[in-house]
Order: structure tokens, then sequence, then C-alpha cells
């Protein structure tokens, strides 16, 4: 029992710093990329595509805010699944449209 106690704290820890380090990953673009449309002058239209890396960025967050609170559920068993049908190619493709997008934005600004 008291093994199993140990297992359970070390597990719980290591979820913790591994959801800390998920959960800081967002954020920074978020307000960074925040912070340097603020200071800009003109109009917005020009700032569209360093609003869309913000909201990806923003539900992002809110997905793995969704995930520890799956995650709580779960150790309290009252989370209730249900199947949902998806593309997995469609999943694929929109991973790497976001990590690509992400990349060339910070490749543009840092310019």
């Amino acid at each position: 029992m008291y093994e199993q106690l140990k297992d359970h704290d070390r597990m719980q820890k290591e979820f913790i710093n591994i959801a800390a380090h998920e959960l800081r990953t967002p954020i920074q673009p978020i307000i960074g990329l925040s912070d340097f449309i603020r200071y800009q002058k003109g109009d917005i239209e020009q700032y569209v595509q360093l609003i869309d890396v913000i909201l990806r960025n923003a539900r992002r967050l809110k997905r793995l805010t969704e995930d520890i609170l799956d995650v709580s559920r779960i150790e309290n068993r009252s989370l209730q699944l249900s199947k949902e049908k998806f593309s997995l190619r469609d999943m694929v493709e929109y991973m790497i449209a976001e990590y690509e997008g992400g990349k060339k934005e910070i490749d543009r600004i840092s310019k």
C-alpha cells in the first residue's frame, strides 16, 4: 500500500510538471504577440496573421486546461466518455499548419 501511495505521489508530481510546461508554451505567444500588437500604429488588418496566432494558442490553452480537468474527473471517477468520429488526416494537417504558421510568424517578427 505504501509503495502504491509513493507511485501515485510521483505520478501526480510528474503530471503537474508536464502540465505546467505545456500550459506555459501557448501562453508565451499570446502575451508576446498581444503586447506587440498593442503598441503598433495603423490598421488592424495588417496584424490579422498575428491575431490568428494568438487565437490558435488561446484555443490550445483552453484544450490543455480541459485535459487537466478531465484528469481530475478521471481521478474522481466522474468522467463521462463519448465516442466521436474525426478525420486523422485533417487533424495531422491542422497540426502541421499550426506548427508551420507559428514558425513563419516568429521568423517574420524576428526580422
